[in-house]
């Protein structure tokens, strides 16, 4: 019998040979994407430790190679600056920040949403516990990246993505409860915004937890906090 095969044409696959090539490349890309996550994981680990020991202008890539136990040229196949690793750092505390932010949903008491949002911020900054290395390198390194914006510009825009999501999600909620008379704040919702998380911040730069302060003792603060501002109306809806 002649193959009917054309020459250069691959001979056609059966049902269960097409799956067991599509199965094959899902493992394939899906072990490719699990060894990025775990050198990426690895050298964001090794640069927060630099950064948080030398500063992120004194911390070099050598430094984060050395840390990380990494070749310059394996390393930069991840990240090509030290402004990259920031940036992936800041787009973490972006996912776990929106999280936290969820919380404010399906909830008509916006002060106690702004209690529980301000208090898991501190405590995911301050009290961080996973990992080698500080209990609170979260924080040092929150400071440390601050600082390196006031004078770098690519730093700063990294900073302000991170902020800007956090402000549309606060506004967001803020004017809902406006529109339903739940809070009559004392200026307009963008200030409050701003105000409220200038204040969340300055307890994260100040770092309360490390110097022995119980998130407990937080909670009135951010309490008062918010009352204030945004000047609840106990209107019940």
């Amino acid at each position: 019998m002649v193959d009917q095969t054309m020459p250069g044409q691959a001979p056609a696959l059966s049902s269960d040979d097409a799956e067991d090539s599509r199965c094959f490349v899902t493992r394939l890309f899906g072990k490719r994407a699990r060894n990025r996550e775990v050198q990426e994981e690895r050298i964001l680990a090794a640069a927060t430790a630099c950064f948080i020991r030398s500063g992120f202008r004194g911390a070099s890539m050598n430094d984060i190679c050395s840390e990380a136990g990494m070749s310059p040229g394996a390393l930069y196949r991840y990240f090509p600056s030290k402004e990259a690793i920031i940036e992936q750092i800041s787009a973490q505390h972006r996912r776990e920040s929106a999280e936290i932010l969820d919380g404010m949903s399906g909830t008509n008491d916006i002060i106690e949403a702004i209690v529980k949002v301000g208090i898991e911020h501190v405590r995911h900054m301050s009290m961080n516990m996973d990992g080698e290395g500080p209990a609170d390198a979260s924080a040092r390194l929150f400071i440390e990246v601050r600082a390196e914006a006031t004078r770098n510009d690519t730093v700063a825009a990294i900073c302000e993505l991170h902020e800007g999501m956090m402000r549309e999600r606060l506004l967001t909620a803020f004017t809902a409860a406006k529109e339903a008379g739940l809070i009559d704040p004392v200026v307009d919702l963008e200030l409050a915004v701003a105000t409220l998380a200038a204040m969340g911040e300055g307890i994260i730069l100040r770092n309360f937890p490390a110097q022995g302060v119980p998130l407990d003792a937080l909670e009135p603060v951010f309490r008062a906090l918010a009352t204030a501002v945004l000047r609840p109306t106990n209107k019940q809806i």
